[in-house]
C-alpha cells in the first residue's frame, strides 16, 4: 500500500486551486455562430469524403453481381438457375 507522504506535491489540489482564483473572461458574442458556421462546414465535407469513398463503391460493388447477371441473361437467353432449382427454399 501507498502512504501519502506530506512532502508529496498535491496536483489536483493545486489546480483545483488555480481554477477557483483565475479570472474567466465572458464569452464572445460571434463565437457561437463562428462555431457552429465551422462545424458545419467540417461536418459537410466529412460526409461528402465519406458519401465518395465508401458509399458509392460499396453501392456499385453490391450492384454488380446483379447486373452483370441480367446482362447475362439478357446475352445469352440462359437463366442463372434451372427453373426446377431448389435452391431458393
Amino acid at each position: 500500500m501507498t502512504t501519502s507522504d506530506s512532502s508529496d506535491w498535491d496536483f489536483e489540489g493545486e489546480l483545483a486551486h488555480l481554477l477557483l482564483v483565475t479570472e474567466v473572461p465572458p464569452v464572445p458574442e460571434e463565437l457561437d455562430t463562428t462555431v457552429h458556421l465551422r462545424l458545419n462546414r467540417a461536418l459537410l465535407i466529412s460526409h461528402w469524403i465519406t458519401f465518395l469513398t465508401a458509399v458509392i463503391p460499396l453501392v456499385l460493388t453490391t450492384m454488380i453481381n446483379p447486373i452483370g447477371h441480367l446482362l447475362i441473361q439478357t446475352f445469352s437467353g440462359r437463366p442463372r438457375r434451372s427453373t426446377g432449382s431448389n435452391e431458393d427454399s
